[in-house]
């Protein structure tokens, strides 16, 4: 789905991001793609004998009472502010894969840069850096190590999936919300909690014929096995509803996160 020289890249920045928060004894829970990753990669490598889909971007929750440490980690590293207040970015060049300060970068073709955007996230307003606060999922947001990083627990992971499908106004980003969230509901095998919240996700999804054919054609290989994908999340659906009635008020969108969703939607 995405450029494996990209990934490749994203893969070694999160490896010294999180080296370089263990060592600040800072305490961060990767969210996004990569946290489905982490989540599924095993079992759908037992199942497919290849890697499940990488990230282009890095996505993690930091603890907001390590704000300064977290701030100097980062800023370390070589990443600056972008145009969100919640992301910052690194440049790479794409032949050499070096990284090149922001100045530098001007002298580039475009088609020449890799650009590997870091999107922070936290439960408390910060005082100095950005990042985006207010999300409803991360109020109650636990880590899980996996694969040696600290991972979203994957109730939150699921809740954090079905907003963004929500929000979504971009095609790639849609179709990669939607794979992760199958991906996590079939080849994690870890228990999650039904809620209305996923009952609405899986149900936009099975309305959505391109989002069925996203699923097939990057997660089972094969867009001819669509009406697969339709039999499982049908399935699903029913496991769901049996357990918590459609339309409860257990748990429903809010529209604070997803009026911030679309007014922030990346432009990548």
């Amino acid at each position: 789905m995405y450029d494996p020289t990209e990934t490749e890249i994203s893969r070694n920045e999160l490896v010294n991001l999180s080296n370089a928060c263990k060592e600040r004894n800072i305490s961060t829970a990767i969210i996004g793609g990569w946290a489905a990753y982490f989540y599924v990669n095993q079992e759908y490598k037992r199942a497919f004998g290849k890697d499940y889909l990488e990230s282009r971007d890095i996505d993690i929750f930091f603890d907001p009472s390590k704000e300064n440490e977290f701030e100097d980690v980062i800023y370390k590293l070589g990443f600056k502010k972008d145009g969100f207040n919640f992301r910052y970015e690194k440049i790479f060049h794409r032949e050499s894969k070096k990284f090149i300060p922001q100045e530098e970068s001007k002298k580039e073709q475009i088609y020449n840069l890799i650009y590997i955007f870091l999107d922070v996230f936290s439960n408390q307003k910060p005082k100095k850096i950005g990042a985006w606060w207010d999300l409803e999922p991360l109020k109650k947001i636990a880590a899980v190590e996996l694969e040696g990083f600290g991972v979203a627990d994957i109730d939150t992971l699921i809740a954090l999936k079905c907003t963004a499908i929500f929000a979504r106004d971009k095609a790639d980003k849609e179709n990669k919300d939607a794979c992760d969230l199958y991906a996590l509901l079939e080849y994690s095998k870890r228990e999650f909690a039904a809620t209305t919240l996923l009952i609405k996700a899986i149900q936009k999804i099975l309305d959505r014929p391109d989002l069925l054919y996203a699923i097939a054609q990057h997660i089972l290989s094969d867009t001819g096995k669509q009406n697969i994908v339709e039999v499982t999340l049908k399935s699903r659906l029913k496991e769901l509803t049996e357990k918590i009635p459609y339309g409860s008020d257990d748990e429903t969108i809010s529209k604070k996160d997803l009026d911030s969703s679309k007014k922030v939607e990346s432009p990548s």
